[in-house]
């Protein structure tokens, strides 16, 4: 039966949109074993215990800064902004000489993202990670291509949940904002996505510490390859 309706499904997406945003961490792939490496390895440095790979999903999702803020508090440090800013840029030489050891994509998406670009579907990631190691991952899980393009928390002056993230990211690949969609695992992700005045898809596997079925989204898929499905439903609205 899915067979059978494939096609009109992928038509009928193909039609409503033009463009797909997608985050990166806890949306395509898991990363928080790595996270967790570099994390522990900068709290090693300063004394303290290391963290989980859970503590990391919870703590990621808002810029490498919010998340060594959390861990640092998570035992009992509270820092200034110049020390937070320090430990940060520890953090980003820690993960940046690694970031890909541990991290893999999830189940669906290595073949979502092909049949999206056969559709000839404009695809882009919109991450608060920096770009490069945003890059490095997605060129070392062969992701891009078919992903064209990468905004990182550095990459414009401003981050999400700023819908600019966003709506930069999809003027420089060209699409259309009105026909484009955001996929994310977070509050940040649907906020930034509904002030661009686009729908959000979220999964339910991410990194938040909220359900995703609570966080006002479209559509919320538990699987990757649901999404072609989920897109196609939002297109019939």
């Amino acid at each position: 039966m899915q067979r059978a309706m494939q096609p009109n499904a992928d038509n009928l997406l193909a039609t409503r949109f033009d463009t797909v945003i997608y985050d990166l961490d806890g949306t395509l792939i898991d990363s928080a074993q790595d996270m967790c490496v570099a994390v522990s390895r900068v709290l090693a440095d300063h004394g303290l215990p290391p963290i989980s790979a859970q503590d990391a999903r919870i703590f990621m999702g808002q810029g490498s800064k919010v998340t060594m803020g959390k861990a640092f508090a998570k035992n009992g440090r509270t820092l200034d902004d110049a020390a937070l800013s320090a430990v940060t840029r520890e953090f980003v030489r820690y993960y940046e000489a690694d970031p890909v050891s541990h991290t893999t994509a999830f189940d669906g998406v290595a073949d979502v993202v092909a049949r999206f670009a056969r559709l000839g579907l404009r695809q882009g990631v919109c991450t608060n990670k920096f770009e490069r190691p945003a890059r490095t991952i997605l060129e070392h899980l062969k992701l891009m291509p078919p992903i064209a393009d990468v905004a990182g928390a550095d990459t414009f002056p401003v981050r999400k949940p700023d819908p600019r993230h966003i709506l930069m990211l999809v003027e420089r690949m060209g699409g259309n904002p009105a026909r484009s969609v955001m996929i994310g695992d977070s509050i940040h992700d649907a906020e930034a996505a509904h002030a661009a005045g686009i729908p959000a898809v979220l999964v339910s596997w991410g990194y938040t510490a909220r359900p995703a079925s609570e966080l006002g989204a479209d559509a919320v898929i538990d699987r990757f390859d649901a999404l072609p499905y989920a897109l196609a439903q939002l297109a019939a609205r």
